[in-house]
């Protein structure tokens, strides 16, 4: 190893991760001492990465120190000792790890994403091709996550695909969203392909660098050329006779086309469809009034302006701390506070030596993200059940959302320093996780400066020069942002689509009650797949990649028998589908999300949780790893199928 290479190390393994580098030095050495006795770190908190373990520094110091001698004798080419460890020890050196019991049934998700199961890359991409029947072609419908996550499984069994997108570019909501402090609640290395690493520049990446991401992955896999850009799906119908269907397409020009496929995957996700209210006078506003779904690719010039923020999620608790050092004053209307945990690494770039550490050291990029997987997806599951005999007065439901609660609160207290007149403004009355928990960069100080103002009402009316809101006060503005989230519960919404005999799907779901199984195929809808479709979305938190690539695993499970067996269609079965979703709303009974008082968008018009995923991580990891055609009705071919 050069001296060059030897000093990039030595910085690396200076600004590494304690728990991720010993759980690297167990595999390297095969030595259990750096997972007991003085090794073994403190428990992680929150979503801390616990960079330090909590040790003494001479503890690290040796960590590090051996560390550091370990991977550069991996990197002259020494084998790893321990190259394959059995499953309790990988559950004992996660565990370890996070200074937690984890459960023994994470043992083969673990040895999943750690890749240990034969071969460079994990086994969510197969580079074995099936025989893909003559004629056979798929199309999908979006270039955003979902698209391109199923594009690289059909590249990767040789399966034919073109992808239509409405829009000129890839990236969907990565694309369309650009406002001011656009950025992802989910770490970078999460938030990632499991076998596309990135050199990511910070631990939580910002909207125009997943966006270059997902520009990256579509290059390395060749995915752009399959794409039609500037083509948007009006409908898909269903040809009983011929067995495929038939999608009509309509060009930007206004051009409309009709396209046959054998099988279609939905890849248009949920957070596409921008949601305004319906405020008297909106139109006749004098100055720019846009959605942050919709903010120019120029900016706004908001340099002394009277700002009017509307909203009181995500996308505006990243908007306001990023425009409050240029407007000269900003009035942010949020009816409904919402709970904020600590962001420890907000805006923290990835050092460039452990950037490189990272992208050429796969066992410790492996485990870190590991890691990060248990901190931000099944820890938080817990602190979801509603416990009969726990009386939290409607502000908890447990005594561990309850200790939640009282550390939330202490964390506003102190952020908020001198300004706690705002505290009763601020501070929910429902209990934590009832919406999906934000992270602070910066609200709370904001909202203590004194150029701003947080109006906890409505708007009632928009005037020309400002809004009235329903507390009946006038608040003059130069500018509108609306923070207002997007319609989720329609999903598919405005496509049409047409299943057997003619049905329709939004009657089927009686508009947005939509339901499937697995959240990725209906019955009535052969051939008909589904990615981040009803009831995905995890409300404890999680990675919607790692969500994306389990749906396509098991796509994948189920179209490798069709083609083994001559099948044709596959439409799932009626009782499967229905039994599912019965569990998920009996589920949902005893979770958060049907708490009285607790309300959002995940909710549809009749009260049902269509959004939300009511299922540990771990659950869903199990109910997609393989893929029953017993669950299935199927129509064979007349004869046997010959492959292209």
């Amino acid at each position: 190893m050069g001296e060059d290479a030897a000093d990039w190390l030595a910085d690396a393994v200076a600004q590494a991760n304690i728990p991720t580098l010993a759980c690297v030095l167990a595999h390297l050495t095969g030595n259990r001492k750096w997972i007991e006795g003085r090794f073994v770190p403190t428990r992680t908190r929150g979503l801390d990465d616990n960079d330090d373990g909590g040790l003494p520094v001479a503890v690290q110091r040796e960590i590090r120190d051996a560390a550091h001698a370990a991977i550069a004798d991996w990197f002259m080419g020494k084998p790893v000792a321990l190259p394959n460890p059995d499953d309790t020890l990988l559950v004992e050196m996660m565990s370890v790890s996070l200074g937690e019991d984890i459960p023994s049934d994470y043992a083969p998700m673990i040895r999943h994403e750690l890749q240990l199961n034969g071969g460079d890359r994990p086994d969510c991409v197969d580079q074995n091709a099936v025989s893909v029947p003559e004629g056979f072609r798929a199309l999908i419908i979006g270039a955003g996550i979902s698209g391109l996550c199923a594009a690289i499984q059909f590249s990767a069994a040789g399966i034919p695909y073109t992808i239509v997108e409405r829009r000129e570019e890839l990236g969907g909501v990565w694309f369309e969203n650009r406002y001011p402090g656009a950025a992802c609640d989910v770490p970078s290395h999460l938030y990632s392909f499991s076998y596309a690493p990135f050199t990511w520049s910070r631990y939580f990446a910002g909207s125009r660098e997943i966006h270059a991401y997902l520009q990256h992955v579509a290059d390395s896999y060749d995915v752009r050329r399959h794409i039609r850009f500037g083509i948007e799906v009006t409908e898909a119908r269903w040809d009983d006779d011929a067995s495929e269907w038939h999608v009509t397409v309509l060009s930007a020009g206004g051009a409309e086309e009709v396209l046959s496929a054998s099988m279609i995957l939905s890849g248009v996700g949920a957070f596409n469809k921008p949601r305004l209210p319906d405020v008297p006078g909106m139109d006749g506003f004098r100055g720019p009034s846009v959605h942050t779904a919709r903010y120019p690719d120029a900016g706004l010039d908001l340099r002394g302006k009277r700002v009017v923020l509307v909203g009181n999620g995500a996308s505006a608790m990243q908007v306001a701390p990023a425009i409050a050092d240029e407007v000269a004053h900003l009035t942010i209307v949020n009816r409904t506070p919402q709970w904020v945990a600590p962001f420890p690494k907000f805006q923290q770039s990835i050092p460039d030596a452990l950037q490189r550490l990272l992208q050429e050291m796969p066992l410790y990029r492996l485990w870190y993200r590991l890691r990060l997987s248990w901190a931000f997806n099944d820890k938080q599951y817990e602190a979801l059940r509603q416990d009969p005999a726990w009386d939290g007065q409607g502000r908890s439901i447990n005594a561990i959302n309850d200790a939640h609660r009282r550390g939330l609160t202490a964390y506003m207290e102190s952020e908020l320093g001198e300004r706690r007149d705002l505290l009763p403004k601020v501070l929910p009355s429902y209990p934590p996780f009832g919406k999906r928990m934000l992270l602070d960069n910066g609200w709370f100080r904001t909202l203590a400066r004194p150029h701003v103002e947080l109006v906890t009402a409505g708007v009632s009316e928009v005037l020309e020069d400002g809004i009235v809101t329903s507390d009946g006060a006038t608040h003059p503005a130069d500018a509108i942002i609306w923070a207002t989230g997007f319609d989720v519960v329609n999903l598919l919404a405005p496509m049409r689509v047409f299943g057997v005999g003619g049905r329709e799907l939004h009657r089927d779901w009686d508009g947005d009650d939509a339901r499937a199984y697995l959240g990725t195929v209906v019955p009535g809808y052969p051939n008909f797949f589904c990615l981040y479709g009803p009831n995905t979305q995890y409300g404890h938190g999680g990675s919607l990649i790692s969500v994306l690539e389990r749906q396509m695993h098991y796509v994948m499970a189920l179209l490798r028998q069709m083609f083994a067996n001559d099948i044709v269609t596959i439409d799932v079965r009626r009782e499967v589908h229905d039994a599912y979703n019965a569990k998920v709303d009996e589920t949902h009974a005893g979770l958060v999300w049907t708490y009285p008082g607790v309300n959002g968008y995940v909710r549809n018009s009749k009260g049902r949780i269509v959004v939300n995923n009511p299922f540990r991580i771990i659950d869903m990891w199990g109910m997609t790893d393989a893929a029953d055609l017993g669950d299935y009705d199927v129509t064979y071919a007349d004869r046997p199928m010959v492959a292209a």
